[in-house]
């Protein structure tokens, strides 16, 4: 019975520590889930909060340009001329609100009677839903947000506007903008901080208007089913709702916030719900990867626990040592048993210890010390200091150590030892024993290499303490090019490109030896030459004393990430149709040309261009053939002007030309000059037709015409519409008028 319990009583302590240790581990493991998803819906909320104040300021801006324009319909009106003004003012309303596609004011009976874009006008809309619903609201404090709507270009737009009532109470039409989607996605992408996170607007109908990333098949989708995250979050009347579970738009499981967006300064007649959200696997996949670790970990260590008590107990049972024996086992384990005689100063070795450092017996010194010269550098100072400690402190000498065997190979030594005395107290002898253990050191580096490096299954280079090369990987060789057999005994140099200088290379290399770590952006080569940006990521390995013995180094390709980047790049500064600059980068590059002229003390000019005869153009052959025709023109004007000026498409048959850097007025007007009579020149269109246009043109020169962007672009534009109410098919500089 006593044998019995002696046997299980570990077994049983044992298992209730593997318990508790794992109860643990799952308490925590459920913490950390509880702790991220907490932090992401924090998170997801601030992101929601960002994208509520810049849409709120932006509507409650637009209902403003609105109100002023209903304000002034009775004025214009009552003017000769009020309907130039009243179309020169919603352009220059379009030109500072740059959110705005479209300024429209609409009859009692649907008719566009005003318009930025004059080809609009005399356009019946009444069918359209942003005339109902004032029609049928007769509110005049009411912000009406319509429902996303197609247009004849294919793209999802949205219109807001405000009913106009006559002095009697009756309706008398509509005022209203159009809504550019464009801006919504540039907000929309500017606070996604995952690729994963998808940011939504939705219209308070329940259709999707704008999603980033772009997702073809869901704008203008209806998520209001019953259910939907959509649905419970307006039923539930809070401002902001978070959930989790399958998103009906897409059918994946995520992580959503819906904020609606509903100014208090604004009497909406439907709000808008902005939705933000993190893929549920891509959120948790470090979590997941962590519980893998952490129960492989844990089933190691239940292995090992029970593993040494098996050891254990077999030692108890074989706690039998004879002398013999002993030889055996020291000389089956390759040790070498060996004693220093510490008056003398010699070494006693028995046969095996020979071996071990590779010496001759016969050709050893008297004290047998020759293996002395074998050690690396400071590793005899070591040697020398532990036995000192040994001597005083009388505590066992325990020391692993490095020699280079005559046959160049490196080996990892360990030397026990006991000091005994002479009987007299005095020490006079250390007996011990020396053990290869070089393939264990080897195994424990392997080991510690191995954690680090194969955690990602990206592109992985291990290296040894110089950058040397000792293993790649196979999305290594999928990335780079390279067989291993072709970079091991390499050093990563032959990785470069020659898109840094060495100072960027030796700033990388101090961070890694400094913080352990580095990441960033970089440009690599492959074997092919092609040079390509990657995320690099370095980490150093570590020995037990602290000195770096390796380096780890993933790779991961972001060419294709670069260029979405580019791309989004040139969606928000570049017009589609013609690839010119469009209104956003205008307005940068006149902002800086007037900073400089400011500085410099020098003069620019900005003429508006507008094309004459374009409309039948469309009416005759079709918006193909016009789309055609203005990319033609926009290729007449470059080839008119410098590399340094910008010729940009604004908005239908509307192009600015900025000259930075002129000398004088006469500059600007042999430019125009040019323009005029390449514009009429006939024109070939894919399919063989010629057509002939002409162009109206007006200039304004800085300083004489304005000092800042919005006095020269409304000279500008007033200088196109002298140039157009004279006649057209002529150029006019700016006057003001007497």
């Amino acid at each position: 019975m006593n044998r019995f319990r002696t046997y299980w009583r570990p077994w049983l302590l044992l298992a209730a520590c593997m318990g508790a240790l794992g109860a643990f581990l799952v308490f925590n493991l459920q913490r950390e889930h509880e702790r991220i998803e907490t932090v992401e819906r924090e998170r997801l909320t601030n992101q929601s909060k960002v994208i509520e104040d810049n849409l709120s300021r932006q509507l409650v801006a637009i209902n403003l340009a609105l109100e002023s324009v209903m304000a002034e319909l009775p004025y214009w009106a009552g003017q000769p001329d009020g309907h130039e003004r009243a179309i020169r003012r919603l352009k220059s309303m379009e030109v500072s609100m740059p959110s705005v596609r479209t300024f429209l004011v609409v009859d009692a009976k649907g008719t566009v009677t005003l318009a930025n874009r004059e080809e609009l006008i005399g356009i019946n809309v009444s069918q359209r839903e942003y005339f109902q619903a004032p029609l049928r609201s007769l509110s005049q404090k009411t912000f009406f947000i319509s429902s996303p709507f197609k247009t004849v270009l294919g793209n999802f737009v949205i219109n807001v506007g405000r009913t106009i009532v006559d002095p009697n109470g009756e309706f008398a039409g509509v005022v209203s903008a159009a809504v550019d989607p464009v801006d919504f996605e540039i907000l929309l992408n500017s606070v996604r901080y995952a690729d994963d996170m998808r940011s939504m607007l939705v219209h308070g109908d329940g259709k999707i208007f704008v999603s980033q990333p772009a997702l073809v098949d869901v704008i203008g989708k209806d998520v209001s089913v019953p259910g939907s995250f959509f649905r419970q979050h307006l039923e539930s009347r809070r401002p902001v709702s978070t959930f989790d579970g399958i998103a009906p738009s897409t059918g994946d499981k995520r992580l959503p916030v819906l904020r609606t967006i509903q100014p208090i300064e604004l009497a909406m007649d439907k709000p808008l719900v902005v939705s933000l959200s993190r893929e549920w696997d891509a959120l948790f996949a470090p979590w997941q990867r962590d519980v893998r670790n952490q129960l492989l970990v844990y089933a190691l260590f239940v292995l090992l626990s029970m593993a040494g008590l098996v050891i254990y107990q077999r030692q108890q049972l074989q706690q039998r040592v004879v002398n013999q024996r002993l030889k055996l086992a020291t000389e089956a384990a390759n040790v070498g048993i060996w004693e220093l005689d510490l008056k003398a100063r010699r070494y006693h070795w028995d046969p095996a210890m020979f071996d071990l450092f590779g010496l001759d017996p016969k050709t050893v010194s008297a004290l047998n010390d020759d293996w002395q010269q074998l050690l690396l550098p400071g590793e005899l100072q070591r040697m020398k200091d532990a036995t000192r400690a040994t001597m005083k402190q009388g505590r066992p000498f325990d020391l692993t150590f490095q020699i280079r065997r005559h046959d160049g190979q490196l080996r990892f030594m360990r030397n026990r030892a006991v000091l005994y005395d002479d009987g007299s107290g005095a020490p006079s002898r250390l007996i011990g024993t020396t053990e290869d253990v070089t393939e264990r050191k080897m195994r424990e580096a392997d080991l510690r290499i191995a954690a680090t490096a194969f955690e990602s299954h990206e592109s992985t280079i291990i290296t040894d303490g110089r950058a040397g090369i000792l293993r790649v990987n196979r999305a290594f060789s999928d990335l780079y090019g390279y067989p291993a057999e072709e970079v091991v005994g390499h050093t990563t140099r032959m990785l470069q490109s020659d898109r840094h200088a060495p100072a960027f290379y030796a700033a990388l290399w101090t961070d890694v030896n400094r913080d352990g770590t580095w990441q960033g952006e970089i440009w690599d080569r492959r074997k092919s030459g092609e040079v390509f940006p990657n995320w690099l990521s370095i980490t150093a390995v570590r020995n037990d004393d602290g000195v770096v013995t390796n380096f780890v180094a993933t790779q991961t390709d972001i060419t294709l990430r670069k260029a979405a980047e580019e791309q989004i790049n040139l969606l928000a500064f570049y017009d589609p149709l013609t690839s010119l600059p469009n209104r956003r980068l205008l307005h940068d590059r006149l902002h800086q040309a007037v900073i400089r002229a400011k500085r410099e003390n020098g003069r620019l000019a900005l003429m508006f261009l507008d094309l004459d005869k374009f409309k039948p153009v469309n009416d005759e052959f079709g918006h193909s053939a016009g789309d055609e025709l203005l990319k033609a023109v926009g290729q007449r004007l470059a080839a008119c002007v410098r590399e340094s000026d910008t010729v940009a498409r604004i908005g239908g048959d509307e192009f600015v030309l900025l000259l930075p850097s002129i000398q004088a007025a006469g500059d600007a007007l042999r430019v125009a000059e040019k323009i005029h009579a390449a514009l009429r020149q006939p024109f070939t269109l894919p399919e063989g037709q010629q057509v002939s246009i002409s162009s109206s043109a007006g200039i304004a020169i800085y300083p004489e015409h304005g000092r800042d962007e919005g006095t020269l672009t409304s000279h500008a534009d007033a200088a196109m519409y002298q140039a157009k109410t004279a006649g057209r098919d002529r150029f006019v500089l700016f006057q003001a008028a007497d």
